[in-house]
């Protein structure tokens, strides 16, 4: 309601430019009427993800902070608040007439329903008829597009019920305002589409259910609709969640019942937190500090490492008791990478001197059950692919992120050409965003694991055929192919060769610290994988280009023994 109010003084403070459609304020005040009929009835209208998101679009947009090309007059979006209003009053069984915009062929009631129109442009109106609650809508041509037509279109409600806990969420594929992201076109499910996503939904319950039954009731309270996108790769998966739609979940297509599933414990764990933020402080905040994240490629603000650390913590908990005896292997990947990983975050998080008391409590909360799923037993092969899945990213984000003081880089490109000892210093290095088009492939060894792991055959294949290996995970090169599937001197040479080729190439250099970690005590593989960024720095100095190993090991001597298992240091300063 408040951000709603900010929403008419904006727009009254705007000149309200309405056009076709009665003032933002009458139409209000039919909100109002219909809250004074059925308040739990407005209540669920105002409450819906989309509003939050049409809500902070608008804001933005009418303090000229989201402008565009191709951006619609303003009564077309502030005219969303009218089909609010509709919807309300029909739910109220009030009697009214209002005209409602009509945006790329659709006029969208929320929780009613939506209607295709005829073809009148990117904006047009439809009009609303109601007599005690019972309604149509007439498109702007005249003709009756409402219930009973071929135009019009019930919510898509999916429903799923376990030992007798049911959830019920609405697949959201019309209304503008469901992607996060920003206002979006509809792209309606096909029926195929909807069973596919009401098996899914039933699946990942049953799993939910029973292997998480005291997360599953929160997932069933928090949980209201899911915005299905364009699918992407598998293990790429996009999900995304956010405090200005509470309850609604952005995701990609997705190939199992499990995926959903520990998608679904990720973002209402995101949404939970969010909630509980809305009324207390965990941490303060400084903008020139970032730190390292291992589920992001991207430096993150405390805030973003919090909530990370309590969305892995759910999703290691949930690899720590999902059964799957098909795919076991790679349930113990999972454990064994998230784990970690959360683990050291955690720790981060602790030791930031940035937690305020409620802060520090909380992270108490997560402490006991992320350290009881470090005793969970991995095999030993799993245990080693998921320790080289985290020392990758690791690396690759800090030869991405971590520019190194030049006068040290300076030095020892010196001491390489005086043919001195490497005196490698301690740190002296400042993290800064990269534009690299590698940012966002940071995990494709991973990726690579994952097949490896739940189809070898279908691995076998991508190594053998390098145009099938580039189709199924992006940025993945034959090296890698090498290196999962065990072949490892076959991997450094091809590693090699991108490095003559390209020697800007951070995944080569990582690539080639992996092909020789399972040699004990190799000094090349300590300084690429520990300090990448640094190697990177002196082979850019360097003329002609060093052989990368022989550099790789000289810089290495200078590193202390154990620098290969030393974290990421917990804060960066931003250039």
């Amino acid at each position: 309601m408040v951000v709603l109010s900010l929403l008419l003084n904006g727009l009254a403070s705007a000149g309200d430019k309405s056009g076709n459609l009665v003032p933002a304020s009458e139409a209000w005040q039919l909100v109002v009427a219909a809250d004074r009929a059925d308040p739990g009835v407005a209540e669920d209208v105002l409450a819906q993800p989309q509003v939050g998101i049409w809500a902070a679009h608008l804001l933005r947009r009418l303090n000229g902070w989201d402008q565009g090309s191709g951006t619609p007059p303003l009564w077309a979006e502030a005219g969303y608040l009218h089909t609010l209003a509709a919807s309300a009053a029909i739910r109220a069984g009030l009697t009214f007439e209002l005209t409602v915009p009509a945006r790329d062929g659709m006029v969208v009631l929320p929780t009613i329903g939506s209607a295709a129109v005829p073809d009148a442009g990117p904006w047009s109106t439809a009009h609303i008829s109601c007599v005690n609650g019972v309604f149509e809508v007439l498109a702007a041509d005249g003709s009756p597009v409402g219930p009973g037509t071929g135009a019009w279109r019930p919510p898509i409600i999916v429903t799923a019920t376990a030992d007798g806990l049911a959830l019920s969420v609405e697949l959201m594929d019309r209304d503008r305002y469901r992607d996060l992201r920003g206002p979006a076109a509809p792209r309606s499910l096909s029926p195929t589409e909807v069973t596919q996503w009401q098996r899914l939904l039933a699946e990942a319950w049953s799993i939910l259910v029973r292997e998480q039954p005291e997360r599953a009731p929160a997932i069933a309270a928090t949980l209201r609709a899911l915005t299905p996108v364009q699918s992407r790769e598998r293990f790429r998966y996009l999900s995304a969640s956010g405090g200005e739609a509470f309850g609604n979940v952005l995701l990609s297509g997705l190939d199992d019942a499990v995926d959903l599933a520990v998608t679904l414990v990720h973002e209402t764990q995101h949404q939970k937190l969010g909630a509980l933020l809305h009324l207390l402080t965990f941490h303060d905040e400084d903008a020139d500090r970032r730190y390292y994240a291992p589920w992001r490629d991207d430096p993150r603000p405390l805030s973003g490492l919090l909530q990370g650390v309590y969305a892995f913590a759910g999703i290691t908990e949930f690899w720590s008791r999902h059964q799957s005896p098909e795919h076991a292997d790679l349930a113990g990947f999972e454990l064994s990478l998230w784990r970690g990983q959360t683990s050291g975050s955690l720790q981060t998080l602790i030791a930031s001197g940035r937690l305020t008391l409620r802060g520090r409590q909380f992270l108490e909360l997560l402490h006991g059950p992320v350290q009881a799923c470090l005793d969970k037993p991995v095999p030993g092969p799993v245990e080693r692919l998921a320790r080289m899945a985290a020392i990758d990213h690791r690396a690759m984000w800090r030869g991405h992120h971590l520019v190194v003081d030049p006068a040290s880089a300076e030095a020892l490109a010196d001491a390489w050409r005086r043919g001195r000892p490497a005196v490698v210093p301690a740190g002296n290095c400042r993290v800064t965003p990269s534009t690299s088009p590698e940012v966002g492939l940071f995990d494709t060894r991973a990726v690579l694991i994952r097949h490896q792991l739940t189809d070898p055959a279908a691995m076998r294949r991508m190594r053998d055929n390098p145009d099938l290996l580039t189709a199924t995970v992006s940025g993945a090169r034959p090296a890698d192919a090498l290196l999962i599937s065990g072949d490892r001197w076959a991997a450094q040479a091809a590693y090699a060769e991108i490095i003559a080729a390209d020697p800007a190439s951070v995944h080569a250099w990582v690539g080639l610290g992996l092909a020789r970690s399972e040699q004990t005590g190799d000094a090349a593989a300590r300084a690429l994988l520990s300090r990448p960024e640094l190697v990177l720095a002196v082979a850019s100095l360097l003329e002609p280009s060093p052989d990368p190993v022989r550099l790789a090991a000289w810089l290495g001597a200078g590193l202390p023994a154990e620098s290969l298992d030393m974290p990421v240091p917990a804060v960066w300063q931003i250039v």
